[in-house]
């Protein structure tokens, strides 16, 4: 009987159960995430080698054999090793608590593509046990004040995706890609048709990419040619100091960014 329950923990049959049971229903990049694993033991002794985390989401990249059509990834932003090396006897009941800091490229979640974080378990002469968490992720607070200062000077946010675009010195594969319009009556509706932005936060401050479509002289080039060109012209960093100051002044600042390329 007992080669029997072996045979069939192996398989997935008779094994650790668990669920991930976060403190909070919403995330934000570069804060605490805390919360436990419940996990019951199967029918047999088993060792559990290590428990971790994979934060997950998805981006388009173009085919290989067509670059107009699209098709989806799935890329690990961090893995989170959350503990090593424990025995479970056959129904012992184990909560594990943790805490990590969700990292600053963490992706928002706007548009389409799903974060999710996945938790697995080695599980030592078997078939590994996982779970998938859906999440939510909120802008953190500095980036929410671009948001608000681009409201403030009359854009609208229309589109978000998570794009392919590797780049030397950043470790993901894809960028999120934020796609703004002006509003009708906004103070850029007869200058500018579109404005995409890319942020990267970090416990600093954010870095902004940014890149115009203007309706008076046509594409100066969208964001996936400005980072090929001349990146200094195009890179704008906010400090801390500087997104505390609040929304008006930060507006201030982009409209000083805004017009200088308005008028070149």
């Amino acid at each position: 009987m007992s080669f029997f329950k072996k045979m069939m923990a192996k398989v997935g049959i008779g094994n650790i159960e668990f669920d991930t049971q976060f403190h909070t229903e919403a995330f934000v990049p570069g804060e605490l995430v805390e919360g436990v694993i419940i996990a019951k033991g199967g029918s047999v002794e088993q060792k559990v080698d290590k428990v971790y985390f994979q934060l997950m989401t998805e981006y388009l990249k173009p085919d290989t054999s067509d670059s107009n059509r699209m098709h989806t990834e799935t890329v690990v932003i961090a893995n989170i090793l959350l503990g090593e090396s424990f025995v479970f006897e056959p129904g012992e009941s184990i909560e594990i608590p943790f805490h990590f800091l969700l990292p600053h490229e963490t992706p928002i979640s706007i548009g389409v593509s799903p974060i999710w974080i996945s938790t697995g378990m080695d599980v030592d002469n078997a078939v590994d046990p996982s779970d998938r968490d859906d999440i939510e992720v909120l802008a953190h607070p500095y980036t929410s004040v671009i948001f608000e200062a681009l409201e403030e000077l009359g854009f609208h946010l229309r589109k978000a995706e998570n794009e392919y675009y590797p780049q030397r010195d950043y470790h993901l594969p894809f960028i999120q890609n934020f796609e703004f319009v002006p509003y009708q009556n906004g103070e850029y509706r007869s200058s500018v048709e579109e404005l995409e932005l890319v942020f990267y936060p970090d416990e600093n401050g954010v870095e902004v990419l940014l890149e115009f479509d203007r309706r008076t002289r046509g594409f100066s080039g969208l964001l996936s040619d400005m980072l090929d060109t001349d990146e200094s012209h195009h890179r704008y960093y906010f400090s801390c100091e500087e997104l505390e100051e609040g929304t008006e002044s930060v507006a201030d600042q982009f409209r000083g960014i805004f017009d200088e390329f308005l008028t070149h």
